[in-house]
């Protein structure tokens, strides 16, 4: 029986998705913190729940980065009896000043750089172009 080598194409849409998602990440919970004050499961869940299941952050994932977001400054953490003040303790993160800074300047860079996406490629793919009208509209 022959190896079953997997397309090419889906292969580096694979690749090519895990980068944008690794990319995103530190937005998103920055996004995510700039609601409300979480902890690590709960962004967790919450991302998973936002992405329909596309983006599933474990502990070793979510806990490295949430430190390296505060190792920066950009969040700070408190650890805080749960309510009803049964179960253990959870630590809660929050954006800083700083933190609320950066999000903000990501923002504006993220739209900039998607507003020239999309202009590319409504001119250049009349099909993405009919879709994103059609996402426009289901949005207002």
């Amino acid at each position: 029986m022959e190896d079953q080598q997997p397309d090419k194409t889906i292969v580096k849409l694979r690749e090519w998705s895990r980068e944008i998602n690794r990319g995103f990440l530190e937005f998103w919970v920055l996004s995510l913190l700039r609601r409300e004050s979480l902890y690590g499961a709960r962004i967790s869940d919450l991302m998973e729940d936002l992405t329909d299941g596309r983006i599933q952050l474990e502990p070793g994932t979510i806990y490295p980065l949430l430190r390296r977001l505060a190792s920066s400054g950009w969040i700070v953490s408190d650890i805080r009896v749960r309510s009803g003040g049964r179960g253990p303790m959870r630590r809660y993160y929050r954006l800083t000043k700083e933190g609320k800074q950066l999000h903000s300047r990501m923002v504006e860079h993220y739209l900039g750089s998607f507003e020239e996406l999309l202009k590319m490629m409504m001119a250049d793919f009349s099909s993405v172009r009919e879709r994103l009208i059609q996402l426009m509209k289901e949005i207002e």
